[in-house]
């Protein structure tokens, strides 16, 4: 019998949350720590301090681990508490270094991984346009795209992260798509809507 890599994963998850168990808990570090340090540099260029901060994340998750109710989403989880403890640290930061810089207000789409774009003229021109209407985006509209489509994560945690409601993060995230789409259409026509399918890797 197939069994999901999801189901795995909470089976690891309550390992720890139970049982305390440490190589569970290292399982779980090893599951997420690309997801969040991609997250993470998407909102601040400080390496050292995106790494920091996925350790203080999974510090407080030993500190906390008896306290912890029930987890729906792990993905959701992982990416609110990773947000949190960010903006924490970066606000913290601000504040010692007279900075005006918030990280709510910034989020580089873009920052990483790298993107390979075809040598295709027209390849290379969808991808210009595509980036720049991402680009144009708030960074809040940015955040949600990235969530939803790059990291998988559903509507209602997107919303709980972000500290907005569900039916905001869905016509959020439409009016982008509705942006993106019809830019996209002036280059390749109704075919658009498939080139987005595949760009954005939807998922109902």
């Amino acid at each position: 019998m197939h069994v999901s890599k999801d189901i795995l994963l909470f089976e690891v998850w309550n390992k720890f949350i139970f049982d305390g168990n440490q190589d569970a808990l290292s399982q779980i570090y090893f599951h997420y720590y690309d997801l969040l340090f991609d997250y993470g540099q998407r909102h601040t260029s400080d390496r050292q301090l995106v790494e920091d901060v996925i350790q203080d994340v999974f510090i407080n998750l030993i500190k906390l681990r008896k306290s912890i109710g029930i987890v729906k989403d792990l993905d959701g989880y992982f990416i609110s508490s990773y947000r949190r403890q960010l903006f924490l640290d970066i606000n913290k930061q601000r504040k010692t270094i007279l900075t005006e810089y918030f990280p709510e207000n910034n989020f580089d789409y873009f920052k990483s991984p790298a993107i390979d774009i075809s040598e295709n003229e027209n390849t290379e021109r969808l991808y210009s346009t595509i980036k720049h209407c991402i680009e144009n985006l708030t960074a809040k509209q940015r955040e949600i795209i990235f969530l939803r489509f790059e990291s998988e994560i559903s509507y209602e945690d997107i919303a709980n992260t972000l500290n907005i409601s569900v039916d905001s993060c869905y016509k959020s995230t439409y009016r982008s798509i509705k942006i993106i789409r019809s830019e996209v259409e002036k280059i390749l026509g109704k075919a658009a809507n498939i080139i987005l399918l595949v760009c954005f890797r939807r998922h109902n």
